[in-house]
């Protein structure tokens, strides 16, 4: 165990990587902007600079692509050690691994660097370490330390971060692998919205709850998975935010522009929704903040920051508890630095410190910005309207919603699969309120639904369109059997309402129970947490109701159910 962390540290320094896009100091070095991490960075770069022994092979890499973050050039004999280990690993018809555990942490150190340093020169070598990754992929879309365990998400981070290097390399990957790997992640977290380190087994720190280190890794890696699915998050039009009416108003960052990257397969219709990742990645951000930590106590300190850093990212979070996760963290991280210069953890002082350099560089961030650099998204706005226009036609949705139009839900034994899935993609793949609200009568038919992963993602359409008047609706999918689709009512109130967190109600129904739990332990949590939940929603929705919608009948049945009566369910 204590070798499987100290790799997965070794591997967490490099999951990012690309072009920057900062400013640049004196002597072409990049910059932080901010002056008490430039000292940082430098105490820390002169540290790694020292001519020592790296130990294990990954450790060189790592420190290598550490350094190029910083804009030190490809000739730095240090970066050109890492990168002739890294080419020689690729080298030939097959992957050489450092080692039978480093397989997946050695060809994600290896596919960054060689990737973000040139990637033309390259390709070849990127391509056999795609090949290799895919080929080890486990049947639930996880990797592993061997075929004996089970997936991890550590192990899992750098697999999908080894694609995405190899992806932006422009080499052949098989969009159906990234499938597999976005579905594994959002089925192995935890019902608190974090995850543990290899799911389904109390193996690893925290032992099987969620941490840190593993929630912003999962987040981080499905993050990333959506961008090559579907490409970057779209920005909240100006108009919608003109049209708020009810609860408080929050201010939305537009600092960075999230529509700048492309899908990576042009052709590729994803089965896995964008709207369900989108929220399984606000979940984990919400888990972070319910247990905010500014210094990391966990065995593997500085592996947390760089992990929280390609989340940020890719989730495009703004703040923690209203502070710049940026520097609030960063503020934290700079308590771990020694004299020296070195930031030490678990698996290593090179190591470490090659995780803070690339969290203060912000490498996730730079490769989003590079590829903005690129144009790689200019070639298909062309046309302002090419988008709207294809939005405009008759959907999968509008079709699917018709011909469902006089289907008994209720009276249905059992439940179509393949039609399920239908609806789910249908209905997450649009990204226009107005075409949402288009859809009402149709949509709100479907909250009878037998599938629940129908109800839920209906819940999230409805919750989309900010409209007032589905509250009820919103309340009802608070008292739903299934405690995901209980979560997405939570959310889609939260959105209609235009508060962020709610009534400060932490989005786990079953209150950090796994399914290893008792069945009644985890139904006592969930009912109290539906009960809980829908009372302060409901005593919300009747004070803010316009005058002519009220009824004295519906508090009454609102009352009823609070107080435990739930016969007429």
């Amino acid at each position: 165990m204590r070798q499987i962390i100290n790799l997965t540290l070794i591997t967490a320094v490099l999951s990012v990587a690309s072009t920057p896009a900062f400013a640049f100091a004196e002597g072409g070095r990049k910059s932080t902007n901010i002056p008490r991490y430039d000292a940082a960075v430098n105490k820390a770069l002169e540290f790694l600079r020292q001519d020592r022994p790296s130990g294990h092979g990954g450790t060189g890499v790592l420190v290598a692509y550490a350094l190029t973050k910083c804009g030190i050039p490809a000739a730095d004999p240090k970066v050109a050690a890492g990168l002739h280990a890294a080419a020689g690993r690729s080298a030939g018809p097959t992957y050489k691994p450092i080692s039978a555990y480093d397989h997946i942490y050695g060809a994600g150190v290896d596919a960054m660097l060689l990737a973000d340093v040139d990637k033309e020169a390259y390709v070849n070598n990127l391509q056999v370490i795609a090949n290799y990754v895919q080929a080890v992929q486990r049947g639930d879309g996880s990797w592993s330390d061997t075929p004996r365990n089970p997936g991890d998400i550590s192990m899992t981070q750098y697999a999908v971060l080894a694609l995405w290097a190899c992806q932006r390399a422009g080499c052949q990957l098989s969009p159906e692998c990234i499938e597999r790997a976005a579905n594994y992640l959002l089925k192995s977290g935890n019902g608190d919205g974090g995850w543990g380190y290899r799911p389904g087994t109390n193996v690893g720190p925290g032992g099987g709850s969620s941490t840190h280190n593993m929630t912003m890794a999962g987040s981080g890696s499905l993050g990333v998975c959506r961008l090559m699915l579907h490409g970057s998050r779209e920005k909240p039009q100006p108009k919608e935010k003109k049209e708020l009416l009810f609860g408080e108003l929050e201010k939305v960052e537009e600092d960075v522009d999230p529509s700048v990257v492309p899908p990576a397969f042009e052709d590729h219709r994803s089965t896995v929704a964008s709207g369900v990742m989108d929220n399984r990645v606000d979940r984990a951000f919400q888990w972070n903040t319910r247990n905010f930590r500014p210094v990391s106590n966990v065995e593997h300190k500085v592996y947390f920051y760089y992990c929280i850093e390609r989340a940020a990212a890719v989730g495009e979070l703004s703040d923690v508890n209203g502070n710049d996760w940026y520097t609030v963290y960063g503020d934290g991280l700079l308590t771990l630095q020694q004299q020296d210069g070195s930031f030490p953890t678990h698996s290593g002082k090179d190591n470490g410190t090659a995780l803070a350099i690339l969290y203060y560089m912000r490498s996730t961030d730079q490769i989003l910005k590079s590829l903005l650099g690129r144009g790689q998204l200019r070639a298909d706005k062309g046309n302002p309207f090419g988008d709207k226009k294809k939005k405009k036609e008759p959907t999968e949705l509008d079709l699917l919603l018709a011909s469902m139009e006089d289907i008994d839900f209720s009276a249905l034994d059992e439940v179509d699969e393949e039609i399920a899935d239908d609806v789910v993609l249908s209905v997450q793949s649009i990204d226009d309120p107005n075409e949402l609200i288009g859809q009402l009568d149709r949509l709100k038919k479907l909250i009878r639904h037998p599938s629940a992963e129908v109800r839920r993602s209906v819940y999230w359409a409805l919750g989309r369109t900010g409209k007032f008047s589905l509250v009820p609706e919103m309340l009802e999918g608070l008292k739903d059997p299934n405690v995901d689709v209980n979560v997405e009512a939570e959310m889609a109130l939260r959105f209609i309402s235009r508060r962020p967190n709610g009534f400060g109600t932490p989005l786990d129904p079953l209150g950090g129970l796994t399914a290893s739990d008792p069945e009644a332990d985890r139904l006592r949590n969930a009912t109290e947490w539906r009960i809980r939940s829908f009372k302060n929603w409901s005593q919300w929705y009747y004070r803010n109701r316009p005058y002519e919608d009220r009824d004295r009948l519906d508090q009454l049945q609102a009352e009823s159910f609070i107080k435990g009566d739930r016969s007429g369910d």
